[in-house]
């Protein structure tokens, strides 16, 4: 699925499962409203969100992909509500050069590498979650995202 181009759908209760490549994939100011779908095992991220996509993904769950849950990239945003992000690869959320995206009461568990994962510049506010039982821990933000990253109430 490639959401992209000013493009606004709606999908709702969906199963996107076992693509070669990303679940969902938002880019070029791509928006949408993702809501009670099941995002599975996908051969890289669940959902990929860059170039200015802005979606919001409410409830959903996105597992046993076999890379990160959610990738938000170059200039990606989004926010995310109360998903279920878990026993993914890698990262349960991965967030690099210049992604932007607000991260509110979802549940991050069970992730084989973090929780949230905020490097090589990435930005973004995490408020509310889950963060437990992860591999690796909740956390590594590396030191050029220290200053960019607003963290409140997460449990760990």
């Amino acid at each position: 699925m490639a959401i992209h181009g000013g493009a606004d759908p709606r999908l709702r209760r969906n199963t996107i499962h076992d693509g070669k490549s990303v679940g969902v994939y938002v880019h070029d100011q791509g928006l949408g409203t993702l809501e009670d779908n099941d995002i599975t095992a996908n051969a890289y991220a669940g959902v990929e969100i860059k170039t200015g996509g802005n979606p919001t993904l409410r409830r959903n769950t996105i597992h046993d992909g076999k890379s990160v849950g959610v990738y938000v990239w170059d200039q990606g945003l989004g926010i995310l509500e109360d998903n279920d992000i878990t026993a993914n690869a890698r990262a349960g959320v991965e967030i690099t050069t210049g992604g932007n995206p607000t991260l509110r009461r979802n549940r991050i568990n069970r992730n084989k590498y973090r929780a949230v994962w905020i490097h090589q510049g990435g930005k973004g506010v995490v408020e509310d979650n889950n963060l437990t039982g992860n591999k690796r821990g909740a956390w590594d933000i590396a030191a050029d995202s220290q200053g960019n990253v607003t963290r409140a109430r997460n449990r760990e």
